[in-house]
């Protein structure tokens, strides 16, 4: 099975007084690994690191085929646009455009000549020319990870992806994500603490 991402063990300085150390990590095509641990234990901060969205202190992160992500260098070029797609735990989407705008909007900033979300899948093509926001929140989270899949990056990171949703909107969350990773076998790291989670994941990591 093909190595997906490969870290080095990870420094990041929050401010000049704090500092949070990470494992070396190794994850490969088609799985799904879990970071795990209690509020404040910085599964946030380590996501956001590695899709180099805030800086290293030290160490390196490798996708092969895309670069490598060095402390103290400026992230690889289109780093974010084919390397790595984010799940946020809320679903964001700009208000003024529809759903479907919304959509081709994301496809853009990815690169991708069209947005390859089927709504209709989701039972909402007749609201692709309403609000996102008239969605509930379990529609608009559902849509949110079809949308990260946009790309086809190698790597998806999905931070507290079920936090805000009910169980029954919880486990189609994660069967979306599962579905979809079959469907294109890039590797998935959630960051949760959310114990829902756990059948469907193949390895965890703990952070104390």
């Amino acid at each position: 099975m093909s190595v997906v991402l490969r870290s080095s063990p990870l420094r990041i300085h929050l401010n000049r007084n704090t500092c949070l150390d990470f494992p070396a990590l190794e994850v490969h095509a088609g799985e799904m690994l879990l970071i795990q641990g209690a509020s404040g234990a910085g599964k946030s901060t380590w996501m956001h690191a590695l899709a180099g969205m805030i800086p290293l202190s030290s160490g390196e992160v490798e996708i092969p085929g895309h670069g490598i992500l060095r402390a103290g260098q400026s992230v690889p070029k289109a780093w974010r646009r084919h390397a790595v797609s984010v799940l946020p735990q809320r679903a964001f989407f700009w208000n003024s455009l529809s759903l479907e705008e919304n959509l081709s909007l994301a496809a853009w900033a990815k690169g991708v000549d069209e947005a390859k979300v089927d709504l209709d899948r989701l039972g909402l093509a007749k609201q692709a020319g309403q609000s996102a926001h008239s969605l509930s929140m379990g529609e608009q989270q559902r849509v949110s990870a079809l949308r990260s899949f946009i790309s086809e990056s190698p790597l998806l990171l999905a931070d507290e992806p079920t936090a805000s949703l009910d169980d029954a909107n919880a486990q189609v969350m994660l069967e979306l994500l599962r579905d979809q990773q079959l469907k294109h076998p890039c590797a998935i790291v959630l960051a949760s603490h959310d114990q829902r989670v756990l059948p469907f994941v193949d390895r965890m990591v703990q952070l104390s």
